[in-house]
């Protein structure tokens, strides 16, 4: 079971399900045609990672759909929603007409939950309307929807200032998800530079010997995560196991790796580098 916020309610709501159910979920993706911007790819992120968290944690099957305005049936995502480690939908739909209803009809700011069982009935159990927040970047909307409208700021505009992408992901998970989430240039340089600290950190400790896990920060990443997808305290958490010294380093390394299999900010990737000169 999982909690998140419901705007429809305006209550933190369970999701409560059996192993082995499904769990269908619908967000609205970026339109065709023009660059994609930070506030799109926010609510495509916030869907990952309640997919990641339903998946890993709690066994569901998920089938997620991708509404594209402008688009067609089974056209393939948004390549730059893979750079941030955003898994692909199963499905793409065109947007809805205005006045339609169901899974599909979706708002720019929406994903939508819906639970059906199996191999019953497949009568849905529970729907749950999940918000996200806008994004801001240096003061501006970054995350409008008119078709002509250039972004704020774009994943091209990363390579440029020598970046990673995932910067992005993990300074979005350091807001909460319904909040809004205020980015700039110093933002993502900071969040890129502590991509680059975990990373070394983890390929140092993967040279020590494997010590179980640290229980008590894995229950902390899992206690935000089914609590209201409450990233920020769970990047708090490994944080604070970071900086423990009385954590050995194996069990610091196979805490972190286990966490990535939620975070996808692809912290084993130094592991046999060379280090950094």
């Amino acid at each position: 079971m999982f909690r998140i916020y419901d705007t429809r309610t305006g209550q933190v709501e369970d999701v409560s399900l059996e192993p082995g159910s499904v769990l269908r979920m619908c967000a609205r993706g970026p339109a065709r045609g023009r660059p994609v911007h930070f506030g799109e790819l926010r609510s495509l992120l916030v869907a990952d990672l309640i997919r990641r968290n339903a998946e890993h944690r709690h066994g569901l099957t998920v089938v997620a759909s991708l509404v594209v305005p402008g688009g067609g049936d089974d056209e393939p995502p948004a390549g730059d929603a893979m750079a941030l480690n955003i898994r692909p939908a199963e499905r793409t739909m065109p947007a809805p007409e205005p006045a339609a209803v169901g899974i599909g009809s979706v708002s720019p700011v929406e994903i939508i939950l819906e639970a059906r069982l199996r191999p019953a009935t497949d009568q849905a159990t529970v729907r749950r309307t999940v918000g996200v927040g806008p994004v801001i970047f240096a003061g501006r909307d970054a995350g409008g929807w008119a078709p002509d409208e250039e972004p704020v700021a774009s994943l091209s505009a990363l390579a440029d200032r020598r970046l990673d992408p995932l910067a992005v992901r993990l300074a979005l998970m350091s807001r909460q998800h319904a909040e809004e989430a205020d980015l700039t240039w110093d933002v993502l340089r900071d969040a890129d530079q502590t991509l680059r600290r975990w990373r070394e950190l983890v390929a140092g400790w993967a040279e020590s010997p494997s010590k179980p896990m640290c229980a008590e920060m894995t229950g902390k990443v899992a206690a935000a995560f089914d609590g209201d997808l409450d990233t920020p305290a769970a990047l708090r958490a490994l944080r604070g196991l970071e900086q423990d010294p009385q954590i050995p380093p194996g069990s610091k390394f196979e805490s972190f790796l286990h966490a990535d299999q939620l975070l996808a900010l692809d912290l084993p990737r130094e592991i046999g580098r060379p280090p950094r000169g």
